[in-house]
């Protein structure tokens, strides 16, 4: 991705799901949401369906009471692969359903 759609999917993330293709793998990516039950965000990703997008396991989740809480984890914590989310970003390409 460019710096601007960098840009663009962080942004994204903070009210919608995008999907996203990195190392020849499928992601969907669950932008922030809100659990009522819990009183807490949460945000996660998971492997994806090359062909369908659905969910096949987690890759990552988070849930805080904070929305810039969750978004600093999906951004700094290393799961993919042991990278963070700006370290791969370069390398990812975001599909746009």
């Amino acid at each position: 991705m460019t710096t601007d759609e960098i840009n663009n999917f962080v942004e994204s993330m903070t009210f919608e799901d995008s999907t996203v293709r990195l190392f020849n793998k499928t992601y969907w990516c669950l932008g922030l949401s809100w659990n009522e039950e819990k009183k807490k965000h949460y945000i996660s990703v998971m492997e994806a369906d090359p062909n369908t997008y659905e969910g096949l396991c987690d890759l990552f989740f988070y849930e805080s009471e904070s929305r810039d809480d969750c978004m600093k984890h999906f951004l700094e914590d290393k799961y993919w692969d042991g990278k963070s989310f700006y370290e791969v970003a370069n390398d990812m390409e975001w599909i746009d359903l």
